[in-house]
């Protein structure tokens, strides 16, 4: 039953057009038969055919109006349904200038022909009285002209309201269904690229997993045996939107020092939780504490500190890692620095 009622559809259109194009043929071949009108009057040839080619003009500028306009009332608006819902895949916005230029022409046509409508027939008299001049009979020319501009206007109406209706709606609809699903195949293959590059790092992209590696080779290559950690955890003060700080300050024993160690987020959006385990030098008592955050911060306080060395911690469940060298900071003791 639907592909019947498919094929009775498309019949019906194919009547629609057939009879408009009938009706256009119909209009060309009346305005060759006004121009027998110069032959009956001994215009000679050339009369005849600079009749009817300005009749067929008159009724091509009037096919163009009417098209116009009725492209104007056929353009349909553009409804964004969709423009609250968050979970939609990414899309392409549509430029909707047309369609509020078409709805201001509209209103404005349809405003200022209801406020003239008194006019309009002196308005047609004017018009056929100007292009009158054109046939030789000028008292049925100023008839004639107003018949060829209506004829022609209504047909460009139709015509062109039911193409945009009927067809220029559904091609949009196809270029936009085109451009969101190759937008949305670029987005898959975007992401899909991004998770491969997460997964080869262990859930760090590319560039991160090389930071490691570099930070791995320049650990071998450099590695101290008085400062273990130097290097170990990657370099950086501050990754991930993490960073490790340190404070250095006499204690009560006048040769040693107290070190207070702060780990703690960059960014309020996204806060520091859990357990930070920092890595200290081997001669401390419990080289690897793990500290509980505490207000987005995890503090380590070392109360006796002989001489600087490099610390390392690791955050997010291991996934941030931060390195801070005591010897580099500023304001730090000589003393301590050398140590």
């Amino acid at each position: 039953m639907p592909e019947l009622t498919l094929k009775q559809k498309n019949r019906d259109l194919k009547s629609i057009w057939d009879f408009l194009l009938f009706s256009i043929i119909v209009g060309i071949v009346i305005c060759f038969l006004i121009g027998l009108n110069t032959l009956n009057m001994k215009g000679g040839i050339m009369a005849y055919l600079e009749l009817t080619g300005a009749c067929i003009f008159i009724g091509g500028a009037s096919f163009g109006i009417g098209g116009l306009s009725g492209f104007l009332f056929g353009v349909p608006k553009i409804l964004n349904s969709d423009t609250n819902n968050h979970d939609r895949k990414p899309s392409v916005t549509q430029n909707d200038n047309l369609v509020q230029i078409s709805d201001w022409l509209t209103k404005i046509i349809v405003g200022v022909g209801l406020t003239q409508l008194n006019n309009i027939p002196e308005f047609l008299a004017r018009v056929g009285k100007y292009f009158s001049i054109i046939f030789q009979n000028k008292d049925s020319g100023e008839k004639i002209a107003i018949a060829v501009i209506l004829y022609f206007l209504i047909i460009g109406f139709l015509s062109v309201y039911l193409w945009t209706r009927l067809h220029f709606i559904g091609m949009v609809k196809k270029v936009e269904d085109d451009l969101d699903k190759k937008v949305n195949a670029m987005a898959e293959v975007i992401n899909d690229t991004q998770q491969k590059m997460t997964d080869l790092g262990g859930g760090k992209t590319i560039s991160e997993k090389f930071d490691e590696v570099k930070a791995e080779v320049n650990n071998i290559a450099t590695n101290d045996p008085d400062d273990p950690q130097k290097s170990k955890w990657g370099g950086k003060s501050e990754c991930n939107e993490r960073k490790i700080t340190a404070k250095i300050e006499p204690s009560e024993n006048p040769a040693l020092y107290k070190v207070t160690l702060e780990v703690c987020s960059t960014n309020p959006a996204n806060p520091l939780t859990g357990f930070v385990k920092f890595h200290l030098h081997p001669t401390f008592n419990n080289d690897n504490p793990i500290i509980a955050v505490t207000d987005g911060i995890a503090r380590l306080v070392l109360n006796k500190v002989y001489g600087a060395f490099t610390a390392g911690a690791e955050a997010d469940e291991g996934n941030t890692r931060l390195e801070i060298d005591l010897a580099e900071l500023s304001g730090v003791p000589q003393e301590f620095r050398d140590r």
